[in-house]
């Protein structure tokens, strides 16, 4: 009888354990309501490198999470003055009824409609958003609480953690919510974060992926930037809390991004998306925040947030009727670019309509796969007539979307796959006239340092595009 080493038998049963692995992946797959191009996506991948593709599916494939122990579905509860400040036509840069659909739209996800007590002011430079962040953190005197994806300990962040520690001793609750794959290198050596505990600061990592990663869903993860301060300022947008995206000398500085600003009901909405963070991230109960009871201004801004705790995808189905609803000028400002065909065929469709479509990315991104992903859907939508526009100042962070100047949207979402099927992001859709054209300024501003797009027509280069099409629904 032949004898079998022990090697050979562990060899032969990571084997067949890998073999069953594959065959539990692609019935998953089957058995999932998955559009086709994911679909595709994650079958070809799993042909190409089986042993690599098929555990990854089951750690990174699932996108809605309300199972037991799981993060529980949110609902944002209304404010109770909320009729008195609800945005009505006359608050409104127009009065088309395509703008009520999409608050329609919206309430069908829990989403209450737009609010017109705010105050709403724009920033695109990373030294003015470096002030006002520092500013606000200085002028603190009963709360701060902070939701940020990617935080790093560096020469412009550093005094902002010491001013928060200071905060914190002199009795300021202080709550900083941390995503653990954004700000990885904190979650790995928590003792660097040490002296912000010790001066009494909150912090807690959003879905730690060292702990349990398959039930955590390693690939959800938490996009939000929120930052309120006293209940009644609110910094949101894309700005990350590193020296790339704030800081205080313009050298310092590697990215172009949003910062928005904001007061009144607004602030509501987004410090519940806080604290229902917070809350799953801490085991804490969830409270409500308080409302606000002073007029501060008349712009009318809906909060719009999404992520795998929501039962519908309110962002995507938003993303689809703006594009639709529109009937003269869509701008899109985005880092990364992967729409789905759904997307893409809204685009196409509004362009053969005579909407002027203008798409501003950077020349190079901080994601290789994301440029080499978006490299066939900027062909297609150039071959259409749209006008693609390459940002060649700092790296491109910034997300705006405009709609004919009569709606646009700011905040922390892509345009991408991840962002608006994966994340969790939040938005504010704006619909007054005043910040409308604030955004469409800044929008300007981000343009005049862009080339236009001319797609390379190299037959081999087009295969190469065409294939990572196939997987942008994972970049």
């Amino acid at each position: 009888m032949p004898k079998f080493s022990f090697s050979y038998d562990i060899s032969f049963a990571l084997f067949i354990g890998a073999e069953i692995l594959v065959v539990l992946a692609f019935l998953k797959i089957l058995s999932q309501r998955r559009s086709p191009t994911g679909m595709i996506a994650w079958i070809l991948a799993i042909f190409i490198a089986p042993y690599v593709s098929a555990p990854l599916f089951f750690i990174l494939s699932d996108r809605k999470i309300f199972k037991r122990d799981r993060k529980s579905p949110y609902i944002i509860e209304p404010l109770q003055n909320s009729l008195e400040h609800n945005c009505k036509k006359e608050d409104r840069a127009t009065a088309d009824e395509h703008i009520g659909s999409i608050e329609r739209l919206l309430a069908k996800s829990g989403i209450p409609p737009a609010t017109k007590n705010n105050r709403f002011e724009l920033f695109d430079d990373g030294v003015t958003a470096y002030e006002k962040i520092y500013e606000a953190l200085k002028s603190a005197e009963c709360c701060i609480d902070i939701c940020i994806y990617q935080l790093k300990l560096d020469s412009a962040t550093v005094p902002l953690l010491e001013c928060l520690a200071k905060k914190a001793s002199k009795g300021v609750r202080v709550r900083l919510l941390l995503d653990s794959i954004g700000s990885y290198g904190l979650y790995l050596r928590p003792w660097r974060l040490k002296g912000l505990r010790e001066a009494g600061v909150e912090i807690a990592f959003f879905m730690p992926f060292l702990r349990m990663p398959f039930r955590n869903y390693i690939n959800l993860r938490n996009h939000r930037k929120i930052m309120i301060f006293d209940n009644n300022l609110l910094y949101t947008g894309g700005v990350n809390l590193t020296s790339e995206y704030l800081a205080p000398d313009t050298s310092m500085v590697g990215f172009t991004d949003f910062l928005c600003r904001i007061e009144g009901d607004a602030i509501y909405y987004y410090h519940q998306l806080f604290l229902s963070d917070w809350c799953f991230a801490t085991g804490e109960s969830i409270s409500h925040p308080p409302p606000i009871e002073e007029d501060v201004g008349n712009a009318c801004i809906q909060v719009a947030p999404s992520g795998p705790d929501m039962q519908k995808d309110a962002l995507y189905e938003t993303y689809l009727a703006m594009i639709n609803a529109a009937l003269h000028e869509i701008v899109i400002i985005t880092p990364y670019f992967s729409p789905n065909s759904t997307i893409m065929d809204a685009l196409r469709i509004a362009l053969h309509k005579g909407v002027r479509i203008t798409l501003v990315a950077p020349i190079h991104s901080d994601h290789i796969f994301s440029d080499l992903a978006r490299a066939s859907f900027l062909h297609d939508l150039f071959d259409e007539g749209a006008n693609v526009l390459l940002h060649t100042g700092k790296t491109l962070h910034a997300k705006a979307m405009i709609f004919d100047r009569s709606c646009a949207m700011v905040g922390s979402t892509n345009f991408d796959s991840r962002s608006l099927f994966y994340n969790y992001e939040i938005n504010a859709i704006i619909y007054s006239e005043h910040e409308i054209e604030a955004i469409s300024s800044a929008a300007e501003r981000v343009m005049k340092n862009t080339i236009p797009y001319r797609p390379l027509r190299h037959p081999l280069l087009l295969m190469v595009e065409n294939f990572m099409r196939t997987f942008a629904p994972l970049v």
